[in-house]
């Protein structure tokens, strides 16, 4: 086990804290309640988007500290996109095409080495309690409906998790990297955008977050379909019904009932 200090707190989320280390690093350090295999899972990711030309940090180490497991990656200084439109809120709509930018660039990179959405979201749907049984069906015959893709897939990608720096974004946490189509991807994000609850926000990070909906989503949306005239609004949006379906597993406080009704009236639209 390794005993050396831990650094500042730079930053806190729902399955890890992240702190300064030593040698321009940072540990992510997951609580107790995360499994081993999390750890494990999100090391052979990074190893594998190492490999890969796109700006992420570099993995250095996984190790275990005060009974917890870290990982240890390369240090990336820059606040994040959220974080950066909070105090400069005209760079919101350059912010966004970035986004779509960045994301379109994730999608050019093929996603062989990683597990298959499709299975990934079935099982997930599977197991939501709070979904009832007549929706559960009808989106998981959706699911079966849709194309399949083999591109690489980030599935928690928002603007929290881009880090703007001297050097450029940054995209960080590729936990949930799966393979898939790009634009069921493209939906995780527009759910998350439209519905997502930012963890710890204070009174002002919620203001920002409600802007963020009104006004950065549109933008990021057209110009990902700028990118990609081959897709639509409408495969996009239905492709958010089984992502919709597949985040209420995670019970977030404030999106239940949202979730649950955006998957109804999807349904009964399509």
């Amino acid at each position: 086990m390794n005993t050396l200090p831990l650094g500042p707190l730079l930053a806190r989320g729902r399955t890890a804290e992240v702190y300064a280390w030593q040698n321009n690093q940072i540990i992510k350090l997951f609580y107790e309640w995360c499994p081993l295999n999390w750890v494990q899972h999100e090391a052979e990711i990074s190893r594998a988007i190492s490999t890969m030309t796109l700006p992420t940090p570099r993995l250095v180490d996984v190790l275990e500290i005060r009974g917890r497991q870290g990982i240890v990656y390369e240090r990336v200084e820059g606040p994040s996109m959220l974080r950066l439109s909070s105090t400069k809120p005209w760079l919101l709509f350059r912010m966004a095409r970035q986004l779509a930018e960045l994301h379109s660039e994730i999608h050019r990179q093929k996603g062989n080495d990683f597990p298959p959405l499709r299975s990934s979201l079935r099982t997930t749907i599977r197991d939501v309690e709070t979904l009832p049984s007549d929706l559960k069906t009808d989106v998981l015959r959706l699911l079966e409906e849709l194309p399949d893709g083999s591109a690489l897939c980030h599935l928690d990608f928002h603007p929290d998790q881009v880090l703007i720096t001297p050097k450029g974004p940054v995209v960080i946490d590729w936990m949930t990297a799966h393979q898939g189509s790009p634009l069921a991807d493209v939906a995780r994000t527009s759910i998350m955008l439209m519905f997502g609850h930012v963890p710890y926000a204070g009174r002002v990070m919620r203001a920002v977050t409600n802007l963020w909906r009104q006004l950065f989503y549109p933008s990021y949306l057209a110009r990902y379909l700028e990118l990609h005239p081959g897709a639509s609004r409408d495969e996009i949006r239905t492709w958010m019904i089984p992502m919709a379906a597949a985040r209420l597993k995670e019970q977030i406080p404030g999106e239940q009932q949202q979730l649950l009704h955006f998957i109804q009236s999807s349904l009964s639209s399509i």
